[in-house]
């Protein structure tokens, strides 16, 4: 019997039943009975499906599937794209290692060559069932020594792909017919690897096994075209598990409050998005609220800049109508939505503190976002104890820090580190976004000093801390505010590193901490926070020499 009489006989069984299902609920039910074919790899038994079953079931789905999306010969649509040979390399057996070059590069397939292949070797078509199996077998051999679950893997990479081209086929049909037949492939190279676990005395009709499921009527109900219930009972928990968790008084209840409940953990997951560098590089700045969010606060910081720096508010204004005019899908690469990101923040930093949280106060898409342009401070400290010298009072500089943003609240996240460890360091450096990094603690020529895991003093090399400070682009400014910092640092790793000379007293490192981040907190930029800090360090009488500072040409 041909390949086409079991595709069309299959199809009328089940016609009925099909009518009133969507194509996408007759793939889901397709992939549910793939699902079992992953037994032979498992070495999973269920009680009511063994993989020849699992075969057959897939193909008694498979081929109202195809009915479904209007193919008329199963036969030529998998010869078409499978003429006796691969159609990557179109060779028979195929030349794995050519394959792996050509395949899914869609410039080195010739479909041309293919079609030769279809018209030379038409003479040589299957013609039942078993017999495009063995085709597929000579294809691609199957070996009890190939990777365990290869086919099974392959075939659910085919079923997402096949997914995808259901979805599109009512406006790309094209895609559907070589996705059906690669599926139809991998089904038959599941079946070649059970054939290759079977005894010698054990022999494998794939035909009289499809016929006996599907004996011209349907098994289940005994009627010509299928009558069985939308669900039948046989196939209740074929491959569901049969624990029963009641979930009846964990159902939702009350729709308005989940769909707020969601929305407010969407918009927490915002607000800490501006703040790991993992999620900020994919936001959409192109598309939908977002965009719209970026051109009204370009708008907004432009006219709070008017009379204070008329040419930053030029470039912000050009800027809101570039975003608007960009083409979607573009201006949301990484480069593109830094430059926007840095133009914005270097604004928002030249504003007064009442325009600020003016702007917060409104709300809307402009306020919604503003966290986004904060300062991040990450303040790592270490403190090992040392018999030759007493601890440092870091307690004392961290107040400082802090003191120093309590006159403009939300304008400046300060992150403690503290007793931090060099995975602890890494860990928070590879996790968040900082434009500052501050160490206080011991240091010498060679590096910083951390801590390992029960607390002994380790030291991190200027090589290592150059390294992990040079993997995050938002970094301005790197505050070493350790002893002998800048006698072992040559080339600047950051466009701006502070650090001390020789040995510094806790009251310089206090008075410079207490100067440099006043001026962060006024909206300076790091160059100028530094002249504050030494200013600072002059007017308490202590020596700012000892401070000194290394610039990124």
């Amino acid at each position: 019997m041909r390949l086409d009489d079991l595709y069309k006989m299959t199809a009328f069984i089940y016609q009925d039943a099909n009518l009133t299902r969507s194509k996408e609920a007759t793939f889901l039910h397709f992939v549910e009975v793939c699902g079992m074919l992953t037994q032979l790899d498992r070495k999973k038994k269920r009680v009511k499906v063994d993989v020849a079953s699992a075969i057959c079931k897939a193909l008694g789905w498979y081929f109202p599937l195809l009915a479904k999306m209007g193919v008329g010969s199963v036969e030529e649509l998998l010869f078409l794209k499978y003429p006796d040979a691969c159609p990557y390399c179109r060779q028979k057996p195929h030349n794995d290692g050519q394959c792996k070059l050509v395949k899914g590069a869609e410039k080195t397939v010739s479909h041309a060559e293919v079609l030769e292949l279809v018209e030379h070797n038409r003479s040589r078509m299957p013609v039942s069932l078993d017999e495009w199996r063995m085709m597929f077998a000579s294809i691609y051999p199957r070996s009890l020594n190939a990777q365990p679950g290869f086919s099974s893997v392959a075939l659910f990479e085919e079923l997402g792909e096949l997914a995808e081209a259901i979805r599109v086929f009512d406006r790309y049909p094209h895609y559907f017919y070589g996705e059906a037949a690669d599926v139809f492939s991998y089904i038959m190279g599941v079946a070649n690897e059970y054939v290759l676990t079977l005894d010698d005395e054990e022999s494998f009709d794939l035909d009289a096994e499809f016929l006996s499921r599907y004996p011209g009527l349907c098994i289940n109900c005994g009627s010509r075209t299928c009558m069985c219930p939308s669900v039948p009972a046989a196939t209740v928990g074929r491959m569901a598990k049969e624990m029963r968790i009641d979930m009846g008084g964990r159902r939702i209840i009350d729709y308005d409050s989940f769909s707020s409940d969601g929305e407010a953990v969407a918009k927490r997951v915002f607000e800490g998005a501006g703040f790991d560098p993992r999620i900020a590089r994919r936001l959409p700045f192109d598309r939908g609220d977002l965009n719209i969010a970026l051109t009204q606060l370009s708008f907004r910081l432009a006219n709070a800049l008017d009379t204070k720096n008329g040419t930053l508010a030029g470039q912000l204004r050009g800027q809101a109508i570039g975003i608007g005019r960009a083409e979607r899908g573009t201006a949301s690469r990484e480069d593109g939505a830094t430059q926007v990101m840095a133009l914005l923040q270097q604004a928002w930093g030249e504003l007064d503190t009442g325009v600020k949280q003016e702007i917060r106060d409104e709300g809307g898409t402009s306020g919604d976002i503003s966290h986004l342009l904060e300062k991040r401070i990450l303040v790592v400290t270490a403190n090992p104890e040392r018999e030759s010298k007493p601890a440092l009072r870091i307690d004392r500089e961290i107040r400082a820090i802090r003191e120093a943003f309590k006159q403009s609240p939300g304008s400046v996240h300060v992150e403690p580190l503290m007793a931090a460890t060099i995975d602890d360091f890494r860990r928070a450096l590879s996790g968040q976004r900082f434009d500052i990094v501050h160490f206080a603690g011991h240091a010498d020529l060679e590096g910083i000093s951390l801590l390992d895991e029960v607390g002994n003093e380790v030291v991190m090399t200027y090589g290592s801390l150059s390294e992990l400070i040079g993997r995050q682009k938002t970094i301005q400014c790197v505050l070493l505010n350790a002893c002998h910092t800048m006698e072992g640092i040559s080339d600047p790793f950051a466009p701006v590193i502070v650090g001390m000379m020789d040995e510094t007293d806790d009251d310089e490192a206090i008075a410079f901490a207490t100067g440099f981040y006043d001026a962060v907190a006024a909206g300076s930029s790091a160059d100028e926070a530094y002249d504050e800090g030494i200013l600072s360090v002059q007017t308490k009488g202590l020596n700012p020499n000892l401070i000194s500072r290394l610039r990124r040409k």
